[in-house]
């Protein structure tokens, strides 16, 4: 049950991604995140009041949420200034050390031994990404060379790094409050805190983009806050049922489904690479479901 809750993540995942893009372009990114994370934070909260389930707030609760929000923001922060200050080919394939951090992560923090065979399907799937990411006619050391010369690579593991802390600790908070209640507060948490930010982010940007076309925005943003309330969902469900290796390494794809539509629907370049990382990643995938 858990690798089709992760599958459902990946999916979700590569809608909001999408999404978001477009949604970003009507109305800049700061306020296009808060928006959409606001409305699947409500969505969330409408899913939970509808189940009844009540779980007690304890101590350990807020300071895993302290910690955990945090975290969440900073790899998001990362993440954008990567995109920002560098190229998609360099930042993508860095993305793929998520499934391996996290793994690694779970084994010393978690106590989350994998199999051997799982072992393997991770890597598969990590060097599926990195291929994902690789541009055409460039070198396959590309990305790594970049450490030497790039800010956005610094920033792109710095949100791997982040992201992968956001994993480990999601495995805490789902054992104290559950799925739903975790996925309502890091969501909602996360928006609050950026919303709270605005004020500053207007300050030393010079302010905030305003959407031009409001209904068109609008739309946009509900459907990237309900694409990510359904990655939230599968996500924190299916964490609850498997290591967080295992879990991360096929939410994964959401890479790999992005750029396939991105080549296939959006016509982007690199095409052969990103077959041969599609490739891999399905038989990492593959194996972590008959193994994992």
């Amino acid at each position: 049950m858990w690798i089709v809750l992760a599958l459902l993540a990946a999916c979700a995942s590569a809608g909001t991604s999408l999404l978001l893009k477009r949604a970003v372009g009507l109305g800049g990114a700061v306020v296009s995140t808060v928006a959409f994370r606001m409305v699947a934070g409500l969505l969330l909260a409408a899913a939970f009041v509808a189940l009844g389930a009540h779980p007690a707030l304890t101590p350990a609760y807020w300071r895993t949420l302290a910690i955990v929000v945090p975290n969440e923001i900073g790899g998001m922060v990362c993440l954008s200034l990567a995109l920002s200050t560098g190229e998609v080919s360099a930042v993508q394939p860095i993305m793929g050390l998520i499934p391996l951090f996290t793994m690694a992560g779970g084994v010393l923090f978690l106590h989350e031994v994998p199999s051997a065979l799982a072992v393997g399907g991770i890597v598969l799937v990590a060097v599926g990404l990195y291929a994902v990411g690789l541009r055409a006619g460039a070198s396959a050391l590309e990305p790594i060379r970049a450490f030497a010369t790039s800010r956005a690579s610094w920033y792109a593991l710095l949100a791997a790094l982040f992201w992968t802390v956001t994993s480990l600790l999601h495995k805490v908070g789902i054992a104290i409050v559950g799925p739903t209640a975790w996925a309502v507060s890091l969501t909602l948490g996360s928006a609050v805190v950026l919303a709270c930010a605005l004020p500053v982010v207007a300050w030393r940007g010079g302010g905030l983009d305003v959407p031009a076309r409001l209904a068109p925005w609008l739309r946009l943003v509900a459907l990237t806050g309900f694409c990510f309330a359904v990655q939230q969902l599968g996500l924190h469900n299916a964490l609850r049922r498997s290591q967080a290796g295992y879990v991360m390494a096929v939410v994964s794809m959401s890479i790999l489904i992005a750029s396939t539509i991105g080549v296939l629907v959006m016509r982007e370049q690199g095409g052969a690479h990103r077959i041969t990382g599609a490739l891999l990643v399905t038989g990492g995938v593959a194996v972590i479901a008959l193994y994992g």
